[in-house]
């Protein structure tokens, strides 16, 4: 049974949606208590999850109970915001009479998805810096992935997943979408810009990355938003500025409050992420500070102590990134066990909204309308690597005629990866290392 869950998991291309895009046959090879669904979706603006729980909750539904059969799991835990109201209540009558699965409602704060915060809000449990949840009996897959899976289950493979286009446009949407479609043809599908001098963010608006070509982005298995926002817009220039002048600032700046560090949600699960130490090295030349990697190695790259935590202005997760990016080439690796969990760690949630308020984001986190079918594009990229590992060998050349969900690339021999496959029938026109163009026909 486990054994052919998981060949269809990986043969539908399977990966972790919610960002990472982890292969999910190979992280369901694992003997957890408890698996968690990750549907707290708790960047501000996107809205794919929300659409996706109420227009899919059974099949949500149908890949939690796939992984629980495939990992031998006692109990499956769906972690929804209590906000998103008629999700919950989709949800609550998907698992209607399913003994082992349950609700639990989070609270409106950000990041309550980051996967640490989950598992320790269900089960109590903390993840030691550098491990995965099933050090902690735990497994976490987020809802689309979840859909993905109940799809695979009945041979269907990943070829379409729910986007949200939001921010500067004239019609915000959400929509199921082609894996492959242009950024630029969904931007005119949302009615296109309404500034003339845009970016373009690619992911949730705090976590995203800022596309420096839009035109030649596409979406991919874990594209789950393109928001656009004005150049001039001040979380745009956090996430732009250039790092050296950042550092000439916060060296005469940072006067060492240690704030970012107190709202920090790792900091409070006792992992020992200590933004202002990260500063204080920097800045002070104090280079003792990361000898264990302690203080940046547990960061999630939530931003909080940037957007929130610091009243100087500075990006003290720009520090961390570059700290820590430094730390994992050197291979440091953090050996210590949490510490205490604060007793106030409830206190010093972040409310999404103030979240939203400090960032400029009040406008654009409304309400946007779900398209239940769009108009398909006429051509399409296939990243071969929409995933953490090896990138796929394509399994097609040019001049092919494929159909939709056909697989047009494949895991090398014993390498972690995951399969691609054509979301449109039509013919391949170019092929590389990198990426297989369809044009339909």
């Amino acid at each position: 049974m486990k054994e052919e869950l998981l060949k269809k998991i990986e043969g539908a291309g399977v990966v972790g949606a919610g960002g990472a895009g982890f292969p999910t046959h190979v992280k369901l090879r694992c003997t957890p208590d408890t698996v968690i669904a990750n549907c707290a979706e708790c960047e501000p603006v996107i809205k794919s999850d929300k659409y996706l729980m109420e227009q899919n909750a059974e099949e949500i539904v149908e890949g939690m109970e796939a992984v629980l059969a495939c990992t031998g799991a006692v109990k499956g835990v769906l972690a929804v915001k209590q906000k998103n109201k008629e999700a919950v209540r989709r949800l609550e009558e998907a698992i209607a009479g399913k003994e082992k699965l349950s609700l639990h409602l989070l609270d409106n704060y950000y990041p309550a998805g980051d996967e640490q915060q989950i598992i320790y809000e269900i089960t109590g449990r903390v993840v030691p810096v550098g491990e995965l949840p099933i050090k902690v009996g735990c497994v976490v897959v987020n809802a689309q992935t979840l859909f993905h899976i109940s799809q695979a289950v009945k041979g269907i493979p990943v070829t379409r997943r729910m986007v949200t286009v939001a921010g500067e446009v004239k019609a915000p949407m959400a929509a199921e979408v082609p894996v492959g479609t242009p950024v630029p043809y969904l931007l005119e599908l949302a009615g296109g810009a309404v500034v003339p001098d845009y970016t373009v963010i690619l992911g949730g608006p705090l976590m995203g990355r800022v596309s420096e070509d839009p035109k030649s982005e596409f979406v991919t298995k874990t594209t789950n938003g393109i928001i656009v926002l004005p150049s001039s817009h001040p979380l745009v220039e956090k996430k732009t500025d250039d790092f050296n002048h950042q550092l000439k600032i916060a060296k005469s700046a940072c006067c060492q409050c240690n704030y970012c560090t107190l709202i920090c949600p790792r900091s409070n699960l006792g992992l020992g992420v200590s933004p202002h130490k990260i500063m204080q090295a920097l800045t002070l030349n104090n280079a003792s500070i990361l000898a264990d990697g302690q203080a940046a190695l547990g960061c999630c790259n939530c931003g909080l102590c940037t957007y929130v935590g610091c009243n100087m202005n500075l990006s003290p997760n720009r520090f961390i990134a570059e700290v820590r990016a430094q730390l994992l080439a050197k291979k440091v690796k953090s050996n210590q066990e949490p510490g205490t969990v604060n007793l106030f760690r409830n206190e010093s949630k972040v409310p999404s909204k103030r979240v939203i308020q400090r960032m400029g984001l009040t406008p654009y986190d409304i309400d946007i309308r779900h398209i239940d079918t769009i108009q398909m594009p006429k051509a399409v990229r296939i990243l071969l690597r929409q995933h953490i590992g090896a990138p796929c060998i394509p399994s097609v050349k040019e001049g092919d005629i494929v159909e939709a969900g056909q697989c047009v690339g494949r895991i090398p021999e014993k390498a972690l990866g995951a399969r691609v496959h054509a979301s449109i029938r039509g013919r391949v026109v170019s092929v590389n290392s990198e990426y297989v163009d369809i044009m339909k026909v």
